[in-house]
């Protein structure tokens, strides 16, 4: 079609209108999947102008890029949109292999091209009434994210200035759509920094910074009640129902705390079966905690879960503000107490407030009950090892020592039981120790049965981290064993960052120095994850299993690994997806270029008995595979 020099100054003049007005419209605060709904409606009537066609379509690639999904379709009349038509590769095999290869695809006649002849029969086409198309690829940062599509129902031989204008067009819809996709991946951040994301109420965190805000805004003489809150024998119904059944348990619970105690209420999940509330109130305690009981006991109504009614029974402990905690972190650690306090009598036990007594009691209690100092002398504790493998091969390249407590009359007891008593005591430092010494021997042994190239990671808490004997024990263990410090990795979490930045980054930098490597666990847990990748000279992160969940289900979780697989391959560091559980999820790590990978999917934590069975049996040539794997 030519075009007079009038027209095409029109022309120009319009698509600098497009321009202005995505410009204008990405700006927007609140761009969004429903909000740009309209904005795709309008550029596509443009579109039809500047392009001189008779149906506009904007299509968007799935994440597989196995499907189109129209974003918005403007029909032959220039006069209705429709949008939600989706069209497959499996149908479309060389439609989707051309839109992908080529920036401009420009077909004269679509009924007898070979990469439009299956889309001219589809449904799609229905009529026949379209001869001829302009189709411009959609690049977005992650690669090509889908396409601009110019429809004429008169043969059209398409002219260079016709392929400059689709192109242009596109450019300009890769920059809204990478801005949505950036706001989707900012806002996904966000809600994993502020959001329990199995059941949707603040986490901790955001409890705390609102509460606080809360409190601050208090007037004279106003109060508030913490309420620490947890499932009577939730672990024992979870071996009953399942990890399914159990989340399901939590988010029914989790629904009727909102619905009970909605606001100026705040409600929380702190992890598993632990919930806090905080309610403001102005009346007598006596009432209030007679409300709180009433508000509990309407919790246990029967829950429906897989088929069947659950009842579950609470317990909680209470604690008033401003007489028994003065900020958030002191109001839910008596909570807390006051819910211990009461367990002390039955597992199954109603409500408690605290008292000041509780903290000395409970403190001696505790330490009577664990004795963690004994366990430590008696030898009582084991290291589980849960393998690493490498993302690409499946071949073992590491462990992960985990500690169990063997007590003598408990049985096998997990770190979530004691770690935070051995924190709370000081303990945690030669606990800490004791797991370094263990993993230096260990992996010398396993350097013996030929297994010589292994890792060994091991978790440090904050306090020991960062004390002044660490370097000098670790230098003390890896010469005892003799073994190189390369073969043990040190993992730290996030809240070593809320320590000295300056102490942290020194000893990161002292460690590497050494020849140790560090990492991050639970990468992308909470707000603070970035802040290791601007200070500090780490050399590995360990992908949280929240993201790793997500995966083959939520686009916005793979989106996110994604982002983060890309940042540390841009910063050259190592990456671990941990809780791999499906084939699913280790063929899409592999395919996101993830460095390496752990989960039950291969392994779960087992004593160093089985892990040297496996060395015996599977073991070749240094190497190690998983039965699983062959």
């Amino acid at each position: 079609m030519n075009r007079s020099h009038e027209k095409l100054d029109i022309i120009l003049e319009e698509l600098q209108k497009i321009q202005e007005f995505i410009f204008t419209q990405a700006k927007r605060s609140d761009l969004s999947r429903q909000s740009i709904a309209p904005i795709i409606e309008e550029l596509c009537i443009r579109i039809s102008r500047i392009m001189a066609c008779d149906r506009v379509s904007i299509w968007l690639f799935n994440e597989e890029r196995t499907s189109l999904t129209a974003q918005s379709i403007l029909h032959t009349n220039g006069s209705s949109h429709t949008a939600g038509e989706v069209i497959y590769a499996e149908e479309l095999p060389s439609y989707f292999e051309a839109v992908q290869q080529v920036r401009i695809l420009a077909i004269a006649d679509v009924s007898t091209d070979p990469a439009t002849r299956e889309l001219y029969q589809h449904a799609y086409y229905d009529g026949g009434e379209v001869k001829s198309i302009i189709d411009a690829s959609i690049i977005l940062s992650k690669g090509i994210g889908g396409v601009v599509c110019c429809e004429s129902t008169r043969p059209r031989n398409w002219s260079y200035l016709d392929r400059v204008l689709a192109a242009s067009i596109a450019d300009m819809l890769s920059f809204v759509f990478d801005r949505l996709e950036r706001i989707e991946v900012e806002e996904h951040v966000h809600r994993l920094a502020y959001t329990d994301l199995l059941t949707g109420i603040d986490n901790q965190y955001s409890f705390t910074e609102k509460v606080t805000k809360q409190i601050g805004e208090f007037e004279n003489g106003q109060r508030g009640a913490f309420v620490y809150l947890v499932m009577d024998q939730f672990t024992e119904v979870q071996g009953v129902l399942g990890p399914d059944g159990a989340e399901k348990l939590l988010q029914i619970t989790a629904n009727r705390l909102k619905t009970q105690f909605p606001h100026p209420a705040q409600t929380g999940r702190l992890a598993f079966d632990h919930f806090v509330i905080f309610i403001p109130f102005d009346g007598e305690l006596e009432c209030e905690m007679a409300r709180i009981e009433r508000v509990v006991n309407r919790l246990k109504r029967p829950m429906h879960v897989s088929g069947q009614e659950v009842y579950m029974t609470f317990s909680y402990g209470a604690s008033i503000y401003p007489e028994h905690a003065t900020n958030v972190k002191y109001g839910i650690q008596a909570a807390y107490m006051a819910l211990q306090s009461g367990k002390e009598a039955s597992n199954r036990k109603g409500g408690n407030l605290y008292d000041p007594e509780m903290h000395t009691y409970l403190k001696e209690t505790m330490l009577s009950e664990m004795n963690l100092r004994r366990g430590l002398d008696l030898n009582e504790f084991k290291l589980h090892y849960q393998p690493q493998v490498n993302c690409r091969t499946g071949e073992v390249i590491g462990f992960e020592a985990l500690i169990r407590w063997q007590h003598p009359e408990r049985g096998l007891i997990f770190p979530g039981e004691f770690i935070e008593l051995a924190e709370s005591t000081g303990l945690i430092t030669p606990i800490g120790e004791w797991v370094i010494k263990q993993a230096a021997g260990q992996i010398r042994d396993w350097i013996e049965q030929g297994l010589r190239n292994a890792t060994v990671s091991v978790n440090l808490s904050p306090r020991h981290f960062l004390h002044h004997n660490l370097p000098f024990y670790l230098e003390k263990c890896v010469t005892e064993a003799n073994i190189k410090p390369k073969s043990i990795v040190l993992e730290i979490t996030e809240n070593v960052a809320l320590e000295d930045t300056e102490a942290v980054a020194n000893r990161i930098n002292l460690l590497r120095e050494m020849g140790y490597s560090v990492s991050i666990d639970d990468f992308g847990k909470g707000y603070s994850a970035f802040i290791y990748l601007q200070h500090f000279p780490i050399q590995q992160i360990k992908i949280d299993r929240q993201f790793i969940n997500g995966l083959g289900n939520d686009p916005k979780s793979s989106g996110i690994v994604q982002t983060i697989i890309h940042l540390a391959e841009m910063l050259g560091l190592q990456t671990i997806g941990e809780g791999v559980e499906t084939k699913q999820q280790w063929d899409l790590l592999k395919q996101f270029g993830c460095s390496e990978l752990q989960g039950y999917y291969f392994s779960r934590p087992v004593p160093v008995e089985e892990i040297n069975a496996l060395i015996r049996n599977h073991g070749r040539a240094g190497k190690l595979l998983l039965p699983s794997m062959y």
